[in-house]
């Protein structure tokens, strides 16, 4: 089962991967240059879990031309710094997530005053425990993502959106061509819906992300942890 590479293409420019651990998966997209832009990048250690993927789909770690980061929570960030050195990618991440990324404000841990399920509840307690031992490596993001297109040399008919609530920093990225978007952990795939998640910062930002989601009318809408699933599903 080791040497399996789990992932798969969705569309002409969007691939997902599949990481295993609490169920993450991060994103990969084909730019028109033929460069990638990596979109999360999992727990610590799971750098070759993603390059694995790549280079099945005949390209290899140095194509990373960027990295993106949804949000700051270690199972998003934790192979960044390994993958940005590997790849010399330019590494962007929201304004309100910089002192996450680089270390000046530790770790952003999820909030677990609002879940009602016990067992996510002593899970994100234990994570919270063996955090400092995974070791994440801290890195200075090179961009800030903020509401709005990519820039040309990105060679990606993308923009960022702006979606406050499971955090301050989370951020989902639209791909108009196939009206699809990422919207990290704004919403989790569960069985045949989407829902919001059990951890959130802010429920009244996170409903009005979910709103500025919805008024996108995408086809689809890939999430970090469960199925992805048409905006239809969404049950809020």
């Amino acid at each position: 089962m080791e040497n399996t590479v789990l992932g798969q293409r969705i569309n002409q420019s969007l691939h997902e991967i599949y990481l295993g651990r609490f169920g993450i998966k991060v994103f990969l997209l084909e730019a028109s240059d033929g460069s990638l832009i990596l979109v999360d990048t999992g727990l610590p250690d799971s750098g070759q879990k993603i390059i694995k993927y790549i280079n099945s789909i005949g390209k290899s770690v140095t194509d990373i031309k960027y990295i993106l980061i949804t949000h700051t929570h270690i199972d998003h960030i934790g192979s960044a710094a390994e993958l940005k050195k590997m790849s010399n990618a330019m590494l962007g991440v929201n304004e309100k997530g910089i002192k996450f990324m680089d270390g000046t404000a530790g770790i952003q841990f999820p909030q677990t005053k609002n879940i009602k399920d016990i067992k996510t509840k002593l899970m994100l307690m234990v994570m919270k425990v063996l955090a400092p031992v995974m070791k994440p490596k801290f890195v200075k993001p090179d961009m800030v993502l903020k509401e709005g297109v990519f820039p040309q040399q990105m060679h990606l008919n993308a923009k960022i959106v702006e979606t406050p609530g499971h955090t301050p920093d989370s951020v989902s990225i639209y791909l108009p061509d196939s009206k699809t978007i990422i919207v990290g952990d704004t919403l989790f795939g569960k069985g045949d819906k989407l829902v919001l998640p059990q951890i959130y910062d802010d429920y009244i930002s996170l409903l009005s992300s979910v709103k500025k989601i919805r008024d996108l009318n995408p086809d689809l809408i890939c999430v970090s942890h469960g199925k992805n699933h048409h905006f239809s599903d969404i049950d809020v």
